[in-house]
């Protein structure tokens, strides 16, 4: 009692400025490095100068009124993001449909997975299928060789299944479809599930650090097409952290048919699950609603062509000689075969192994951390290392990938930089 007592006599210290005011210190960083690259890209567009102009001041103007008006928060950082983030896409959406050019101005991922979605709606299986005479064989491509894409379909089909509907609807009742429309969908999903996860000024901050990270508008215009799989894993660890454990089964089910490497995540969120109280039985089940969610998926389209779907989704993917995807990039393969010891763009490497022991550290690292240190940001921490860590470590390592890895770290780091006094 008495050091009760002497504790509520304690003089209780007010919130420290950085914890007051995180969200807007974050987001005045970060928007000035991207305002200037949505200027490049404007600037590429041959835009009049008057439209970035009034984009940037429009963002000023938010920012003071931020800081003038700190109750105004919540609805001028979404204000600010909308403008720097989402605004570019929308342009180049419309730059498409209302420009005439030669090429098509999409990236080949995002472009090729609305092609596959126009395959299915025809009836026509997406896997084997000749892609660049669908079109795809004119999307920008800015490596030294021809465009894989254009014979592999290499990602599992909840990545052209899920916006279908949407796909669906958009072509009947405006007669063309684009998939940066669900892609921005995705994102207004990641927000709102950010905001779940870390309510109030942890939420904003994760999330202006998740958009807001210099390159990922510009990336965007193209398509980031990692949007999908992130939102599904974080709605996962969302179920996970309310202790909905089937639901988090269900949704890492369909984190993984949407893009492979979402299994990569899957340990940490059950890893999570186990922190909040999920027991060995209660574990198996979800694994079980995860698996039968991957088999639902999968099943019509391995019937359908097996021999399609293994060489388009595992063979190009892990495998060697024709039908392996080329070394390329800037990870370790691009540097193994720059130095010599990798003869062949093409040749055999154990690249399948050290993927693993790099994600069996992180997991490792994640199971020992996170069960001794209860926080939550350091799940999305753990998921944005091993994501980086295993790519870094592929037949290939992209931007979109470092982009994939820095997202997530970033965000997880924002809301732990968050402290109340």
């Amino acid at each position: 009692m008495g050091v009760q007592l002497a504790a509520a006599r304690l003089p209780v210290r007010s919130p420290s400025l950085v914890a007051q005011h995180g969200d807007a210190l974050a987001l005045t960083l970060l928007a000035l490095p991207t305002a200037a690259i949505d200027w490049q890209i404007a600037v590429t567009w041959a835009l009049p100068a008057l439209v970035p102009a009034a984009g940037a001041c429009l963002v000023a103007a938010l920012i003071v009124t931020m800081l003038a008006r700190p109750r105004t928060k919540a609805f001028t950082i979404a204000a600010v993001v909308a403008i720097l983030y989402a605004l570019p896409v929308v342009g180049a959406i419309l730059r498409w449909h209302l420009v005439a050019s030669p090429q098509a101005l999409i990236g080949d991922g995002a472009y090729q997975t609305q092609l596959a979605g126009g395959l299915v709606l025809q009836g026509q299986d997406p896997y084997g299928a000749d892609y660049g005479r669908a079109g795809l064989a004119a999307a920008p491509w800015g490596e030294s060789f021809p465009s894989p894409a254009l014979h592999h379909l290499v990602t599992w089909p909840g990545q052209f299944l899920f916006p279908l509907p949407l796909q669906a609807l958009t072509k009947l009742v405006l007669g063309w479809w684009d998939e940066r429309v669900f892609l921005l969908v995705a994102g207004a999903a990641i927000w709102l599930l950010l905001g779940a996860l870390f309510p109030g000024i942890p939420g904003r901050m994760a999330a202006v650090a998740f958009f807001l990270v210099p390159g990922h508008s510009l990336l965007a215009v193209l398509g980031d097409n990692d949007l999908p799989v992130v939102a599904l894993l974080l709605a996962g660890l969302l179920a996970a952290q309310r202790r909905r454990f089937l639901v988090m089964g269900l949704l890492l089910g369909c984190a993984i048919v949407t893009k492979q490497h979402a299994l990569l995540a899957v340990p940490l969120i059950v890893t999570w699950a186990v922190v909040r109280g999920a027991d060995a039985r209660t574990v198996a089940r979800a694994v079980l609603t995860t698996l039968a969610g991957v088999a639902g998926f999968l099943l019509p389209f391995v019937l359908w062509d097996a021999g399609a779907f293994v060489r388009d989704t595992v063979v190009f993917l892990i495998g060697s000689g024709a039908d392996a995807y080329p070394i390329n990039g800037f990870g370790l393969s691009a540097m193994l075969l720059s130095a010599g010891v990798i003869h062949g763009p093409r040749d055999a490497f154990p690249f399948a192994f050290l993927e693993l022991v790099a994600a069996g550290a992180v997991w490792a690292a994640a199971w020992i951390w996170l069960r001794r240190r209860v926080a939550l940001a350091d799940v999305l921490i753990f998921m944005g290392l091993v994501f980086a860590s295993v790519l870094f470590v592929s037949r290939y390592f992209h931007d979109t990938h470092l982009l994939l890895g820095a997202e997530l770290i970033l965000a997880g780091l924002a809301t732990r930089a968050w402290r109340t006094a």
